[in-house]
């Protein structure tokens, strides 16, 4: 027996809302796979050596990092690993202290991401040589020309325990005060929870305006030895 044409015509309806409901809800599967996806493709770019790279947008230079002194057996895989992720932190300390600051600026209470509660304190109550600040009112700018970070390793039974990064940056002034400035020192960090910086021993100081070179030194001192012997 054939449908009557008002039964074919909610059957064809029927089918056509059971089409939409299917397009419907492979879009939104498709749209939670994606999410998924995107989300576990940020998590490890958010960690270790990849975090220096989110940084970017306020670098003038990348950081150069090598792994230093390794005390204790450690692959070397392991060893990359570590420098990278004890540079990230290092990275995130000089952009919320130096280069990642929008100047002029003075409060710096937020710049020891990293840190241990204990550290970040102490660095606070020293912030005119662990940020900006002694120079922060007076510039517009604050720009990277060097960043090296050197990574020693302590490792017990085949696993990293404790770094210390050898760390320098040089730093060139815009506006008002115009000066290049060099931030060197230790960051001393320990495992937990990820890498945090327990302890510090850093030095801020102005650089010279002309530095001499090894080879510029060496010039001046034979043309100096050379007028002491035409006396």
């Amino acid at each position: 027996m054939l449908p009557s044409p008002r039964e074919g015509a909610g059957t064809e309806l029927r089918l056509r809302v059971g089409r939409a409901l299917v397009v419907v809800v492979t879009v939104l599967l498709m749209g939670v796979a994606g999410g998924c996806s995107s989300d576990e493709d940020a998590g490890p770019a958010g960690r270790g050596h990849q975090d220096a790279g989110t940084q970017a947008t306020h670098r003038d230079v990348r950081t150069h990092v090598v792994v230093g002194q390794v005390t204790g057996l450690l692959k070397r895989q392991q060893r990359e690993q570590v420098a990278g992720r004890v540079a990230a932190v290092v990275d995130r300390w000089w952009e919320a202290s130096f280069v990642g600051v929008d100047y002029p600026h003075r409060r710096f209470r937020s710049s020891f991401p990293g840190f241990t509660p204990g550290a970040r304190d102490q660095a606070f109550a020293q912030r005119d040589v662990m940020t900006a600040r002694r120079i922060g009112s007076r510039i517009d700018g604050l720009h990277a020309l060097r960043r090296r970070v050197a990574v020693d390793v302590l490792a017990v039974g085949g696993r990293p325990r404790s770094a210390t990064a050898r760390v320098r940056m040089d730093l060139q002034t815009t506006g008002g005060l115009e000066q290049r400035i060099r931030v060197q020192g230790q960051l001393f960090l320990t495992l937990s929870k990820g890498w945090k910086v327990f302890g510090f021993d850093v030095t801020q100081q102005p650089m010279p305006r002309h530095q001499s070179t090894p080879e510029k030194a060496h010039k001046k001192a034979q043309g100096n030895d050379s007028r002491k012997g035409r006396r």
